[in-house]
């Protein structure tokens, strides 16, 4: 009798068994999803955590390299040549949607040739070619500006206030194989800035594409108060800024009309003489009008068409500072040899070209353009601060450039060209003293420049 009760209880201990162990199989499997659930929402966690520092600020990448090989030709028909010279440029884009009416813009660049440490003082010293022409390795903040539109309704107003879109500007986009990256006609006014402009966005009240009228204000130069003190006589006059720019579409699609003027009085200039003294002098206000036109995709023939047209306009003070020249110590003034010389200097400059992308590939259709400008002998513009190293577009002269883009992908190409510039004057791009004719002067002032160049570029 107690035999077979020990049997049953064991046939009842090894069911239970069976089930115990079924029942911790059971528990193994939900800790076993329970922790690849964990695991799951972790990653969902850090992905939105990911999401949400993304979402602030959009970063995008523009990276060139590029070989330069100029040769030169001086008044006296001696030749000199720079071969071989390669450079590298890095651009970190940003931009951040704050609120419905405001938006965040900057760009960080570094600009540098291959193995140089040093910087370099006048690129890395002056203000709008702070990252725009080659120095050292150091980053320069090129951009970073606020949009808000602070009036809404039929005529919106923005306000762009800090460092502004000013460079690489229109028509460059169609070399740079890129999108219009800038406001304001190139030919005038090229570099780095800083100041405030407002936007009236006119396309509703008048039905006109594209149509806006900006007023902007800033600063080409402002005192340094830790070195000079407010009241101080003998302290420099800031050189301020004011511009008014009207932009409009022609009822094409893709062309673009911009008319503007822009002033800047008090201009300053550094001058150093023979002994090493620099100083810095107000000598005047310039002035510049500019015309601009563009035909982006004409027809959708593929073919891209530009011209602008611009009048300077640069009344010297009278004041002259010796100037260090080859020649020895002379007095230099905005435009001007001549001390006590308040007479108007007028010029002019024009800029045309166009680009043909031609219906090979779909997706990497290789491009051909062709650029030509010409300045006369008082053409002068605010264009220090352009990428291009001649800054070709300041020329007294004449200036032709073709090239060819290849395609690699979407985000890569490659750009084969050549720069040719006839100097008519001297000191292209430069606002103190009087330009003579190459051929009056000889010797070794620069008469031709050339420059063939090959460049990888990277927009991501």
């Amino acid at each position: 009798m107690y035999g077979g009760g020990n049997l049953l209880s064991a046939a009842t201990n090894a069911e239970l068994q069976k089930k115990i162990d079924a029942l911790d199989a059971q528990i193994k499997e939900i800790k076993a999803a329970q922790v690849k659930s964990n695991d799951f929402l972790e990653e969902r966690v850090d992905k939105i955590e990911t999401s949400t520092m993304v979402d602030k600020i959009n970063l995008g990448l523009d990276f060139r390299t590029r070989v330069d090989n100029f040769e030169a030709k001086d008044a006296s028909g001696n030749k000199t040549s720079a071969k071989n010279v390669w450079s590298n440029r890095l651009r970190l884009n940003m931009n951040s949607d704050i609120t419905n009416d405001m938006s965040f813009t900057g760009r960080l660049s570094m600009y540098k040739n291959w193995s140089d440490t040093g910087a370099n003082y006048i690129y890395s010293s002056m203000d709008p070619m702070q990252g725009r022409r080659p120095s050292d390795s150091g980053v320069f903040v090129e951009r970073a500006y606020i949009d808000w539109t602070a009036i809404k309704g039929d005529i919106p107003i923005t306000f762009t206030i800090g460092r502004q879109p000013s460079s690489d500007g229109p028509s460059h986009q169609f070399k740079d194989n890129t999108v219009r990256k800038a406001t304001y006609s190139a030919l005038s006014f090229d570099g780095a800035a800083d100041g405030i402009v407002a936007t009236a966005n006119l396309q509703k009240v008048t039905g006109i594409d594209n149509m806006a009228l900006r007023v902007g204000y800033g600063k080409g130069y402002q005192a340094d108060t830790t070195y000079t003190y407010i009241g101080d006589s003998g302290a420099i006059k800031d050189t301020n800024v004011l511009g008014v720019f009207l932009d409009s579409s022609l009822g094409i699609n893709g062309s673009l009309l911009q008319l503007s003027a822009v002033q800047a009085t008090d201009v300053v200039s550094n001058t150093v003489n023979s002994s090493g003294t620099s100083t810095n002098t107000n000598i005047g206000d310039v002035t510049l009008y500019t015309a601009m036109l563009e035909f982006t995709n004409l027809a959708n023939s593929g073919l891209d068409l530009f011209a602008h047209y611009a009048v300077s306009q640069s009344k010297p003070n009278g004041i002259t500072s010796n100037q260090a020249t080859p020649y020895g110590d002379y007095p230099m003034g905005l435009l001007t040899n001549t001390p006590n010389d308040t007479e108007q200097k007028n010029g002019k400059a024009y800029w045309i070209g166009g680009r043909y992308t031609m219906p090979i590939d779909s997706l990497n259709n290789p491009k051909i353009g062709v650029e030509y400008n010409h300045g006369d002998k008082n053409w002068f513009s605010f264009t220090q601060g352009s990428n291009s190293l001649t800054n070709k577009l300041a020329t007294r002269g004449s200036a032709l450039e073709i090239y060819y883009i290849q395609p690699i992908n979407r985000y890569a190409n490659l750009r084969f060209g050549a720069e040719m510039i006839d100097y008519d004057y001297t000191l292209s791009g430069y606002q103190i003293g009087a330009p003579v004719k190459v051929s009056d002067v000889g010797g070794t002032t620069l008469d031709k420049l050339n420059n063939y160049y090959l460049l990888f570029n990277l927009m991501y």
